[in-house]
């Protein structure tokens, strides 16, 4: 996949030996990944300004944030809090050597590598600290602080892509980054206004002049009243809202809410600094506004993982009924979920299979459907009707309408009247929502097939 993410998975195996795959314990390592960066946040935004309260203020915005929800719910995600803990570390760690200037700042080097060795977005580092010592004339940095610190930091981002990578995965991966140009700033964009306004991605990318034009609204109602009454703009905010580019950085190739974690701490220094320059109707109003729309969308993500997450459990465990079946070689699903409310389910089948106890086997989808609800199946009127099974194959008829939380995300439709051949299934397109898959029965290779009907698993033959 061109990862090289040794740390986040070391940090997976710890676990699985300590205490075996319990769901509870990995979240709660989640959980206290994103409390440990919020601190941290509150910390070093203090060490910036040298203001606890609006430290504290951005502190609890950056914890609360909506888009976290993905880092806590979904283990895989530990990515980013992770790679942001020691990214936070290492800069704290920076700016106390920064008052002595001894020697190397080597427990800065260490959490940087480790961050690096987390997730390859904390390369951001260096051009976070040369645009804070722009911005910050009082930190503009001397000819030791060039020598001892800045150059050491780039060598290690240097030594670590040119070096490390290339010999443990064969690429750099730095071409990620050479595809900057409109994709990217539509983008950045889009993660300023989810800064504000932190709606699920797929309310987001419906509708996205709507939200971008009503985020705009209230970003800049906050910037006008602050001014107007302070009669400048807190240097805060400014150099917040600078620094929330550069933390994005290579996060900019894809929309993905969990990319914003380490981004949200500048945007919450931002808005922190723009209510609290507000004058107290204002603020109240802003306060007020923000914590309803935040509030609704943390339960709508908090409800679209727990949805997934019971189509998840019911979807493995009837997976491990199905390979009980002795005549079972390899199990094709007609409709397999991908996601359930905008949270993902699926994975890796054969494995979990594994864990669950079932008998290992191919785990194959006919067509991948993203459901709005753990319910949903898709089907095209009742089973009887919609699915049923007459040698040498079994055939479903879907209705897949194209909506918020609802697609046939594979295979791609080709274009109307067309069908795409498989090894396992033939798909027929009849319009842009009516599909039939034909799975056939191959009883030589030990073929079962199943159809996920009302949150369950029922065989077609």
């Amino acid at each position: 996949m061109g990862y090289f993410r040794p740390l986040t998975l070391a940090s997976f195996q710890v676990e699985l030996i300590a205490w075996g795959p319990s769901p509870l314990l990995f979240h709660l390592t989640n959980l206290l990944l994103i409390s440990g960066a919020a601190f941290l946040v509150v910390i070093l935004i203090r060490r910036y300004t040298g203001d606890a309260v609006l430290a504290g203020a951005a502190g609890l915005l950056f914890a609360l944030h909506p888009w976290h929800v993905e880092n806590a719910a979904w283990i895989a995600a530990r990515t980013d809090p992770l790679f942001s803990l020691l990214l936070l570390g290492a800069l704290l760690t920076y700016e106390r050597w920064r008052g002595r200037f001894r020697g190397l700042p080597i427990t800065c080097l260490v959490l940087f590598e480790a961050s690096l060795l987390a997730k390859e977005t904390a390369i951001v580092l260096p051009v976070f600290l040369l645009a804070l010592g722009f911005i910050d004339r009082s930190r503009r940095p001397g000819a030791a602080e060039w020598t001892r610190g800045y150059l050491p930091i780039a060598a290690v981002a240097m030594a670590h892509f040119l070096v490390l990578r290339p010999m443990a995965i064969g690429e750099t991966g730095l071409r990620a980054l050479s595809g900057f140009g409109l994709y990217w700033v539509k983008k950045l964009i889009g993660f300023t206004v989810a800064a504000i306004l932190p709606l699920h991605v797929e309310i987001l990318e419906r509708r996205p002049l709507l939200w971008g034009l009503l985020g705009a609204a209230i970003g800049g109602a906050l910037l006008l009243a602050g001014y107007n009454r302070a009669r400048r703009i807190p240097p805060s905010a400014l150099a917040a809202a600078m620094m929330f580019p550069i933390l994005l950085g290579p996060s900019l190739i894809s929309f993905q809410e969990r990319f914003l974690f380490l981004p949200s701490a500048a945007s919450a220094l931002v808005l922190a600094s723009l209510l609290r320059a507000c004058g107290p109707r204002v603020r109240t109003i802003g306060i007020l506004l923000l914590v309803s729309v935040w509030l609704f969308s943390l339960g709508n993500h908090w409800m679209g993982w727990r949805e997934a997450g019971v189509v998840s459990v019911r979807f493995v465990k009837d997976l491990t009924r199905a390979s009980d079946r002795p005549e079972a070689q390899e199990i094709v699903v007609a409709n397999m979920p991908h996601r359930v409310h905008g949270a993902p389910v699926a994975g890796n089948f054969a494995a979990a299979l594994q864990l669950s106890g079932g008998r290992p086997m191919q785990v194959i989808p006919a067509t991948y459907v993203d459901y709005p609800s753990a319910s949903s199946d898709s089907l095209a009127g009742r089973p009887e009707r919609a699915a049923g099974a007459s040698l040498p194959y079994a055939e479903v008829r879907l209705h897949i309408p194209d909506a918020r939380y609802s697609r046939l995300v594979s295979p791609v439709q080709p274009g109307q009247g067309d069908a795409v051949e498989t090894p396992f299934a033939e798909i027929f397109f009849e319009n842009g929502t009516d599909l039939r898959v034909r799975i056939p029965t191959a009883r030589d290779r030990g073929r079962v097939a199943y159809v996920w009907f009302e949150g369950r698993l029922q065989p077609l033959f």
